[in-house]
């Protein structure tokens, strides 16, 4: 079906007059010169056109491309981890058949770097995190929650009303009378483990949950409604997995910003807002390879130093950097200071993106 619709505009684009389809006198591909009529480079085939990737053309072009390799890939693969900036460089000025598509080396990596999370990181792991910080003096009552526990029966759901109901008459008693220091040491009551067993309890109540929720070191007010609360408790696990099914379009949909911004501040040097488009493809590949070849390194290699952490982040802002300066061709100082200012833009954006998106996913619970 695509392929019909494309034969179609090809055939429409054909009989436009030569002055419309703006043909070229060489190839800017490969140099070789072409003749007035020509459509498509007789050495290495690329079609002779010349554009500045318009929208439409640009995503012609990919869908046509998209989900096909060739020996291009490794070709690919060495200018676009060793030299910054080459591969943006070489595309927008319509060296097109020599390198990877930007958008299938973005999907490419962008798939490895978010399989890389959902496949190496455990599903509990946002219990985990939250249980490694439990006090060491629980109260009786949370040591009926075991590793090796199953359902909660009866008699533990009676017991844990029992506890409720006395945390409910020590709060309205003392809890209003409390200095801060005290009131932090009342709050480590609860630990998220049994938080977690009172939220999936159908014999405990919203009310009583919520009680039990104030009263501990994770309470928290997002606006969100105690029923909402309650399944953010009962289904943490769930919540990670939505977080991490919505992060690769939330990064998706952030990448135009990215463009904007430097499309802003490099608004003198006559760019077209898809060229700062396709920068941002490759860069944001770049950061994917990186950091999932760093969460590789720490969970088949073994390797749990901060430093590598560290030293991706470092190589992945160089990286960028260096792109700037080899694209846009200005000053080392002044490409230092552009680089700072679309740094903290775009971390304002993606801080925001990720606020709304923890948000969404915990509305979609």
């Amino acid at each position: 079906m695509i392929r019909s619709i494309f034969a179609v505009n090809t055939i429409v684009y054909l009989q436009m007059p030569v002055k419309q389809q703006r043909k070229l006198d060489h190839c800017l591909n490969c140099g070789k010169p072409l003749p007035e009529r020509e459509n498509y480079c007789p050495n290495c085939g690329q079609e002779n056109k010349d554009e500045k990737v318009p929208v439409g053309i640009f995503i012609e072009e990919l869908l046509t491309s998209l989900f096909s390799f060739d020996g291009r890939f490794l070709q690919t693969l060495a200018a676009f981890f060793f030299q910054p900036g080459k591969l943006t460089k070489s595309f927008n000025e319509g060296h097109r058949k020599k390198y990877t598509h930007p958008i299938r080396l973005y999907l490419v990596f962008s798939l490895f770097y978010f399989f890389m999370i959902g496949f190496l990181i455990p599903k509990d792991f946002f219990d985990r995190i939250l249980n490694a910080g439990q006090p060491t003096n629980m109260p009786t009552y949370q040591e009926i929650i075991k590793q090796q526990s199953g359902e909660p029966g009866p008699a533990d759901s009676a017991r844990i009303e029992e506890a409720l109901r006395k945390a409910v008459e020590i709060q309205s008693e003392h809890f209003s009378n409390e200095s801060p220091e005290d009131t932090s040491t009342y709050r480590q009551n609860y630990s998220w483990k049994a938080l977690r067993f009172l939220s999936i309890d159908p014999a405990v109540s919203t009310e009583k949950f919520g009680h039990a929720l104030d009263s501990s070191a994770y309470t928290f007010d997002v606006g969100l409604s105690l029923q909402k609360k309650r399944d953010l408790v009962a289904h943490s696990n769930l919540f990670l997995i939505q977080v991490a099914k919505n992060l690769p379009l939330m990064m998706l949909l952030l990448l135009p910003f990215f463009a904007f911004f430097i499309h802003l501040l490099y608004a003198n040097r006559s760019v077209f807002y898809m060229e700062n488009l396709i920068l941002g493809f490759h860069l944001h590949a770049f950061a994917y390879a990186i950091y999932g070849i760093v969460i590789l390194l720490m969970f088949f290699g073994g390797i749990q130093s901060g430093w590598l952490i560290v030293g991706a982040f470092v190589l992945v802002t160089s990286y960028a950097y260096l792109a700037l300066l080899k694209i846009y061709r200005q000053h080392w100082f002044k490409t230092l200071i552009k680089f700072w200012i679309l740094g903290g833009l775009y971390l304002a954006v993606l801080l925001s993106g990720m606020a709304g998106e923890l948000y969404l996913s915990l509305l979609l619970l």
